[in-house]
This record gives structure tokens, sequence and C-alpha cells, in this order.
């Protein structure tokens, strides 16, 4: 096997594991008896284990190898066809071991000596020069280790390979230190797929123009999670014939349990990622190129696509050559206009479609793949005017970013503590505490980690609009597995610090949550779960958006505060994102029609990417014209609304007050 087709992660499966050969067996059979047609039905395991969606469980059977997608559906691979012919725990070793760097070897460690876990680690570390910041990487390893009867435990958290192992051991081809090196310097040639014409076209047209890099978009990128290259397939497949706004928005709502403003929102990305286009008044179709891209069902040619629409997609597997850290990937970002979160988002559809991998936590590398495909794309290169303007940000900006890197650092420490309940050299779930009241702290509330036996974690308050104290407290899980199930909960200790500190509110945070018992469970006590990832992303959203405290207390309420506070998140987006094309219009239009009301941008937008609605409009000149903002001014009073106009002025004079002011405030806060 090719060590460069290696990935560095086992693909997370659900359930204990107790149950994972025999789930992965039973997965296989019901995927070769085509029950795995509809990613979102779930398989008859009910014998097993409490049964997690097909698209859950497509993630780990991809991932080693075992199952492929064709047109939404799964289908054994070779693979898989062998492992149905002989489902033993040898040969689902044999393919793991196919599939994942550093797996046999961590057995040959153990072949060596019995070792506990963290010795294991710091010898595979030293070996191969790792840079683990975790045990998470081992943990995953020497979990399916022990469940294939590869090793087994002695006493004393000590582990020791078996006799089955041994066999292994003599099948496998381990590698040394300087043979990895090798495979990454001097790979076997992959065969990648030429484009289909219609995609060829649009690369084409970006190598022969040059200039046209400038027009491809800097959207908000927004897609249901997770699997989403897989759910934006979906999404296209049913706009393959003309199909009305309305039934495109009911269908998406449906499907993914959305509500109608977060599709809203994610129609302009559609739009401007190449995927989807307007053919008429609120009627739309797939594009040829994403007709071409459902035809071949290649995850390369949907990056294709999106790389002549969208910047910074071959650029950042361009960038990632060598191994680059998250954070200097987002500033690199900055170059082609893209922020943290945009990059976020295209990095995950690069991993997704196995052009980029992590080698260790936080940083990115491309894949030989990667490599290969990068090289056939025509990418931008930063010109004179970019680096000029980089050269001359102002110190407003400069601010800017080292307050981003201070929130960076946060976010990772809060991500790593939740796999890693010894983090930091700290007591179990110690770090994972104080990073959670830290962000807390970050958003304005008052947080505090109260931890010890016989209280809560952390307290939060604020004040609401009556001006009296709200408190929420919260339990922290930090769980190696990612997992927090329902038996990691204590009704009655939460309900006694609940009582204890007069508390509104009752949430647990942790990386992930297992099951549909400890969400049932949570929705009758009570308490809000609330994972990692979505805890971030509100911090990011307060950051980006300014949100209020009262707004962002929503995640605390149940059952529907979350979505709430996502539906919220995405107005504002959608409200900043109608503003610039605004602005944008009356730069363009104004000298040549003079005033313009909300019906006249109503009419000029109808058809933009972003179609604003003749409400969002109104409220957008409401806001362009309010207070310390007032770049908008009224010259024509009509009776209704939509049809007064008005005249852009001072737009740079409002820009720069904007800045001091902000520049002001910020000066007073870190002087506190």
């Amino acid at each position: 096997m090719n060590g460069e087709k290696k990935g560095w992660s086992i693909p997370d499966i659900r359930g204990s594991k107790q149950i994972w050969y025999e789930l992965i067996r039973k997965l296989i059979e019901l995927v070769n008896e085509g029950e795995a047609c509809d990613l979102d039905l779930f398989p008859d395991i009910h014998d097993i284990t409490q049964p997690q969606s097909w698209r859950t469980y497509a993630a780990f059977l991809k991932g080693v190898g075992l199952v492929k997608n064709e047109a939404g559906r799964l289908i054994l691979s070779s693979a898989g066809m062998r492992f149905l012919s002989e489902p033993t725990q040898k040969n689902l070793a044999d393919q793991i071991q196919d599939k994942l760097r550093l797996f046999g070897e961590v057995l040959g460690i153990l072949e060596m000596e019995p070792a506990t876990v963290e010795e294991t680690n710091k010898q595979l570390c030293e070996r191969y020069g790792l840079n683990w910041k975790n045990l998470n990487n081992i943990r995953r390893r020497m979990d399916w280790l022990e469940v294939l009867g590869l090793i087994q435990a002695i006493g004393n958290r000590r582990w020791e390979i078996t006799d089955c192992g041994r066999e292994a051991l003599k099948d496998w081809c381990l590698v040394s230190p300087e043979a990895i090196e090798a495979m990454e310097s001097d790979s076997k040639a992959i065969e990648i797929n030429d484009p289909p014409e219609e995609i060829a076209v649009l690369l084409q047209h970006l190598a022969d123009s040059p200039e046209m890099h400038k027009k491809r978009c800097t959207y908000n990128i927004w897609v249901p999670s997770p699997n989403r290259i897989e759910n934006l397939r979906v999404i296209i497949q049913v706009a393959s014939d003309q199909i009305e706004r309305s039934e495109l928005f009911e269908f998406i709502e449906n499907k993914f349990h959305l509500r109608l403003s977060s599709v809203e929102s994610m129609l302009p990305f559609l739009k401007a990622s190449g995927l989807l286009e307007e053919i008429g008044r609120n009627i739309y179709m797939a594009t040829p190129a994403a007709k071409a891209w459902l035809e071949t069902g290649s995850d390369l040619d949907f990056i294709r696509i999106l790389h002549a629409k969208m910047q910074f997609v071959g650029e950042m597997i361009e960038a990632a050559k060598n191994d680059i850290v998250r954070n200097d990937m987002y500033a690199q970002a900055k170059l082609y206009g893209l922020n943290a979160e945009k990059a976020r988002w295209i990095a995950g559809f690069l991993l997704e479609a196995g052009l980029l991998e992590e080698p260790r936590y936080l940083h990115l590398k491309a894949t030989y793949m990667g490599r290969r495909l990068v090289a056939s794309l025509p990418l931008a290169e930063i010109g004179q005017e970019i680096t000029e303007q980089t050269d001359t940000v102002d110190n407003t900006k400069m601010a800017g970013d080292a307050f981003l890197s201070e929130f960076e650092i946060l976010c990772n420490r809060l991500y790593s503590a939740s796999t890693d309940p010894g983090a930091e050299g700290k007591g179990s779930g110690v770090a994972f505490e104080e990073a959670i009241a830290e962000i807390f702290c970050f958003m304005g509330f008052k947080a505090e980690r109260i931890g010890g036996s016989g209280d809560t974690d952390v307290v939060v308050k604020w004040k609401n609009e009556e001006d009296r104290y709200i408190v929420a407290i919260i339990d922290g899980k930090s769980k190696s597995n990612g997992q927090v199930s329902h038996s990691d909960i204590s009704d009655v200790a939460i309900d006694t610090h609940k009582e204890k500190n007069s508390a509104d509110y009752v949430a647990i945070v942790g990386p992930g949550f297992s099951g549909d018992t400890i969400r049932n469970h949570a929705r009758k006590k009570g308490f809000a779960l609330i994972t990692v990832g979505q805890l971030i992303g509100i911090a990011d959203a307060f950051k980006e958006l300014g949100l209020s405290l009262q707004e962002i207390a929503f995640a605390f309420q149940v059952p529907d505060g979350f979505s709430q506070l996502e539906e919220l998140i995405s107005k504002k987006k959608r409200e900043l994102d109608i503003i610039s094309v605004v602005i944008s219009k009356f730069l363009s239009e104004q000298e040549l029609l003079g005033a313009l009301s909300p019906r006249d941008l109503f009419l000029l937008l109808r058809k933009s990417d972003e179609c604003p609605s003749m409400d969002e409009l109104i409220g957008v000149f409401e806001t362009l014209t309010k207070g310390e903002i007032a770049i908008l001014q009224m010259v024509d009073i009509k009776s209704s609304p939509e049809n007064a106009r008005y005249v852009l002025k001072g737009a740079e004079m409002a820009i720069n007050h904007l800045k001091a002011l902000a520049s002001a405030i910020e000066k007073g806060i870190h002087k506190k």
C-alpha cells in the first residue's frame, strides 16, 4: 500500500468500543443488501446499539476504505467485499493498517515491552518526531488494537501484545521515520481523472484571463454538517431540473431539518460557488458544471468548480505543501480577502475531499493527491496591489489582528482541553472548565470556574433588560473519546448545583454528545447541550457581529433557543452582505440615477446573489441613516418607505469616524 494514501486519524465510530467490531460487520452486511440508499435513514442495528444515521457511519466506513459513495448511496469497495466474504478481526485490522499511518508501528512498540498509553505515546512521538498535543491519537489506535484482539491489558494501566498481534506484525510492513519522509517526497503517481468539459472550460477561462482571479468571490459559506460535500450533492441533485425557489427551500428545510432563514443564508453561496443559477424569476437550476459534477460523482470536480469561483481554494492546497499551522494559513487567507471562518470552511471541504490532511493538531498538509490536483489548477498570484494594501494597514486593523490571534489561542485551548481531561498537567477537567469560563468572559459575561466537590463547574452571569442578574451553571465534560453520553450526567448533582446557585439555566458543554438518549433526557430536564464547536462558533459570531449578551443567552434556552440563535446569526450576516451590495450599487448608479429608493435597489438586485427582499432593503436603509453612520440622506419623502429616495454621502468620513470610535473603546477596555 502506498503510504501517501494513508491518513493520520481514525474516523470516529459511535458507540462503546465493546461493540465496534460487531457494528462494522453488521453495517457492511446491510450496505451489501442495498440498505444504505438514503444516508439520512437509520440502519436496523437495534440488536447491537442505538443506531445513528447512515450519514454518521459513512465517515468511518469511507475513511477506512470499506465503502464508497455512488450518487448519494453507499456501496462496498473491493476491500469491503473482501471483508464481507471473510469478516474476521484480522481482516479488519489489516484494512485499518492499510489506511492508517502509525497503526502497526504502535503495535511494534508494544512488542518490545509492555507499556502504558502515556509511555507508548512518548516512544512513538520521539521515534517519528511527532508533536501530538494530547493522547487522543494514541488512545484511538490502542482502542482499536484492543478491540481487534491485538493487545491486552495486564494491570497497572499497562498493555502487552497478544499472540494474534505478533502474527499480524509478521504480515505488516512497518515504516521507519526515514521511510515516512521518503513517502512524502517520492510517492508513486496517483491517477487523477481529467475534469469534464463543462468544468474544464471554467478552469481554462481562469488560465487564459488571469484578471478573472480578482472576480472570484469571498462570500460567506454555510452548508449542513457533517459530510458537507455530500450534502451539497444532495441539494444540487434536486435542482438538476428547473425548480421554484419555494420548492427548493422546502426540500432543503425538510431534508436537513433547517429553518427557512438558514436556507436563505445558504442561497448566496450556492449561486456564488457556481453550483446553482437563477434561470427565471425565482426559478433555479444546477449549472452545467454542477450537472457534470453530479455525473462524475467526484469530490475533485466539486473542488475544481469551487476553485474557479471562490478565492483561496487551490491556493490553500499550495500553501500547505510543506505543512502549515492553521493560524498561519488564516493569515494567508486574509491576503485573498477571507477571514478565518471562511478559511476554515474551505479547509473543511479540502479535508473531506482528501486533498488536505491533519498530520498533527492544528496543522494542515497537502496530500499527494492534493499536490497533483493543484499542479493542474490555474492559481492566483498575490500581486503588488494586494501587497501594498497589506503594507499600509492602519493601526486599528493591526490591533484587530492581534486580538484575533488572542481569540484563536483561546479557542485552541478550549478545543484541546475538551478531549484531554488531564490537559496542561492539571486535575481532571480543570483546564477545560477554565477555558469555558475564559471564553464566556471573552464574550462579556461574568464567568467564574468554581469546580470542586459539591458545586458546579462554571457559573455564568449577565443582566437582562430589567437590570436583573440571570445565572446559568455549566457542567463541563472533557472526554478523551470526544463523546458525552447519558451515563456521564448526574441529574441529582446538577439539580443540587442549580438550587445552590439559584440558577435560571443549566448547560452541559462537551466535545460532542452521543446518541438520542442524552438529547431526549436533556430536553425533558431543560438542560442545554452545547458542543465545543458550537461554543467557538458563538464566540466567533460575537467577535464578528457584536452579539449582545441577551442574544448569546438564547443558547441556554431549551428546546429551541440554539436554533433561534443560529437564525439570528444568519440574519445578521445576511444584513451585512446586503449592506455591502447596497453601498456598491449606490456608488455605481447614483451618478446616473441621482437619488435611489429601496424599490430601485430591489429591482437592481433582484437577480444578484443576495436577492434581498423589500423588507430587508428597507431595514438596511434605516440602518444606514441612523446615528453615527448616517451615510444615506433622504432627499425625497414619499408616502411609503419603499419609495422614499436617498443619496449616499460621507461614506469615507463615517468609516474613519467609526474606526476611531472603535479604537478609543478598545483602548479603554485594555487599560482596565
